[in-house]
């Protein structure tokens, strides 16, 4: 019993002292927990540091990061252009007209073409499901799903609804329908449009002309909408909600605006204008379209001499320095048609298509295709054209072609 009695004591002694430990422990531990904390605070990292771990993450580069209108597929397009070989990519940036021979298919295969531009010539004779299947075996064909083009503005520009395939629709000019019925009968007039061009695989309209003539000497009076820059620019922002929610994107034109320039007989127009005078009039429906999401912006092949007497505003940085850094424009850039006239004159002493990817178009409208793949894919290769440059450009028509829903 008395043995008993010590073991007992034994044992209560031992708890008490593993207790009174293990309480010593805690106490310190918390204590010097507290004094850490009281020394080094818990620091949220900065918005800074945020982003520089997010850009730790992106696979794409940070020089081609501009937070644009489709930045949301960038991630998607650089890993694309990653399997595409550097020829592949330079026909990227080309829009061509399309042949109207059979080799129409091969051309597409043979310089894996960005897109094609259409015109009366191409579905002569064909009903509305033969120009859909044609277009449908072009994107077939394609290894990179292609934009499909027209020039439908209205008027005197149709590219196909003049056809007798779409004898149920009869677009009359913008002037003339907003002269006749107002705002409300030109936005009945895009959504006919736009369903028409959809309906049988067009998902790019070169239009709606923003430029602002007043008189009918002036060029672009007569496929102007007319009115104010007020109207004219709510008419670039209607155009541009109506198209793109139809899935057809436009390309506001023709940048930075033909505005008064009188008519001419000559091949290159020149504009004498005070560079100033474009901030408060032309640039106003440019900037209304581009606000609302326009995909693309075309540029004039007009010599604006007071903005850049060397080149033409398709070849000039300088007038898309202004595009991008003073309308804030971070869509396609695209050339009118560099085949209209001889601008080799104000090309910067360059070849005009290598001359037109330095100034910064995303994408070259031609009706010489091999001489436009030709003479950029050898620019590349030479060094005139840095990679860089070839490729921030066709990632962007790429991440585009994701927005725009071309690609899937």
């Amino acid at each position: 019993m008395k043995k008993f009695l010590i073991i007992s004591i034994a044992l209560v002694l031992v708890a008490a002292t593993v207790f009174s430990l293990s309480l010593y422990h805690y106490l310190g531990t918390n204590e010097d927990k507290a004094t850490a904390d009281e020394v080094a605070p818990t620091v949220e990292p900065t918005q800074e540091e945020k982003e520089e771990k997010k850009d730790e993450k992106s696979k794409v580069p940070a020089q081609f990061q501009d937070g644009g209108i489709f930045s949301k597929n960038y991630e998607k397009a650089y890993e694309y252009m990653q399997s595409m070989s550097k020829e592949q990519m330079v026909g990227q940036l080309i829009i061509g007209t399309c042949p109207t021979d059979d080799t129409a298919t091969n051309t597409i295969s043979r310089y894996a073409l960005g897109g094609y531009f259409f015109n009366t010539d191409n579905f002569y004779m064909l009903s509305q499901e033969q120009i859909k299947d044609v277009i449908s075996s072009y994107q077939s064909t394609a290894s990179t799903p292609m934009i499909m083009s027209v020039e439908e503005e209205g008027g005197a520009v149709t590219a196909i609804s003049d056809l007798d395939a779409f004898a149920d629709y009869d677009f009359d000019s913008p002037r003339n329908i907003f002269e006749q019925g107002g705002m409300d009968a030109i936005n009945d007039s895009e959504t006919k449009k736009a369903t028409m061009l959809s309906s049988v695989g067009i998902n790019l309209n070169i239009a709606p002309v923003c430029d602002t003539a007043e008189e009918f000497t002036q060029i672009m009076y007569s496929r102007s909408l007319g009115g104010t820059i007020e109207e004219t620019a709510q008419f670039a922002q209607n155009v541009t909600n109506i198209s793109q929610k139809k899935g057809v994107s436009v390309a506001l034109k023709h940048f930075p605006g033909y505005g008064t320039i009188p008519d001419s007989v000559e091949s290159v127009v020149k504009d004498t204008r005070e560079a100033s005078s474009f901030g408060s009039r032309d640039f106003v429906p440019f900037q209304a379209g581009i606000d609302k999401g326009a995909h693309c912006v075309l540029m004039s092949n007009v010599l604006y001499e007071n903005m850049d007497p060397t080149c033409v505003a398709s070849l000039s940085d300088y007038i898309h320095t202004i595009l991008r850094n003073e309308l804030k424009f971070t869509g396609l850039i695209v050339t009118d048609n560099l085949n209209n006239a001889d601008y080799s004159e104000y090309a910067n002493g360059k070849d005009v298509y290598v001359q037109a990817v330095l100034a910064g178009n995303d994408m070259l409208m031609v009706d010489e295709i091999d001489s436009a793949y030709t003479a950029i894919l050898e620019a590349v290769n030479d060094g005139t054209i840095k990679e860089e440059v070839l490729q921030k450009a066709c990632m962007r028509v790429i991440a585009y072609k994701y927005t725009a829903g071309i690609m899937k």
